[in-house]
């Protein structure tokens, strides 16, 4: 994946990002299934914890030119880049002039703020095995509620961490669910139970089943790149 370096001007607008997704190489890709997210975030170079890392500043709209051949459009307002601000000094840099004979009362650092990165993101979910079978499994401790025990056709493929949505059940309560934050414990290839939350004990068994399928909840990154806002010369108000 090769990183998309992006400059904008702030306080235009952009709107020329055209991008034609192939997975594999050489093979449009069909995202018309799929949620697309653009975020955009600040870097910063002090070590973080994961929990702090900063959080989506703005986001790209994103235009879907043609699905199934995976191309599509992303670009910002100009409310948008006048918002995120500069990214780099005054502009003397890019223009091949010397700050040392620009007055002592201008600041060529002003607003810097650190860089900006960017990313697509693609949601979405693959079908995985039939199920012949949802029963109750253990008692759930200090509960009088069972686990989900799901049986499949075939073997399942799943790890304790793959997240997961049923459909075609024909029990409500787990066709609308969403289990994609409960663990799973895997008891055989072809057998699991869906491990409730210590807290709350949810989800657990409501109803026995004999039909519908697995779907594995997925997260995938399209592109990656650097973004970067260089100051506007002329104001508004001149």
């Amino acid at each position: 994946m090769e990183p998309i370096s992006i400059t904008v001007r702030e306080g235009d607008s952009f709107d020329e990002l055209y991008l034609n997704i192939q997975k594999p190489w050489g093979t449009p890709y069909d995202y018309s299934g799929s949620v697309l997210i653009a975020d955009i975030r600040r870097y910063f170079n002090e070590p973080k914890l994961p929990s702090q890392q900063p959080a989506a500043v703005d986001s790209f709209g994103i235009v879907e030119l043609n699905p199934t051949q995976g191309e599509l459009l992303l670009k910002l307002t100009s409310q948008q880049t006048e918002g995120l601000g500069r990214t780099v000094p005054l502009g003397y840099t890019e223009r091949n002039r010397s700050s040392s004979s620009i007055g002592s009362s201008i600041d060529v650092t002003d607003e810097i703020q650190g860089p900006f990165l960017w990313d697509l993101r693609e949601y979405f979910s693959s079908p995985g095995a039939a199920i012949v079978g949802i029963t109750a499994g253990p008692i759930i401790t200090g509960t009088a509620t069972n686990r989900i025990r799901v049986t499949t056709e075939t073997p399942h493929l799943l790890s304790s961490k793959d997240q997961i949505i049923f459909t075609d059940t024909g029990v409500s309560t787990y066709d609308a669910g969403d289990f994609t934050q409960s663990n799973l414990a895997v008891i055989s290839p072809t057998i699991f139970d869906i491990v409730p939350d210590t807290s709350t004990g949810s989800p657990y068994f409501i109803d026995g089943a004999t039909t519908g399928r697995i779907n594995v909840y997925k997260e995938d990154t399209l592109a990656i790149g650097n973004l970067t806002v260089i100051p506007r010369i002329s104001s508004d108000s001149a």
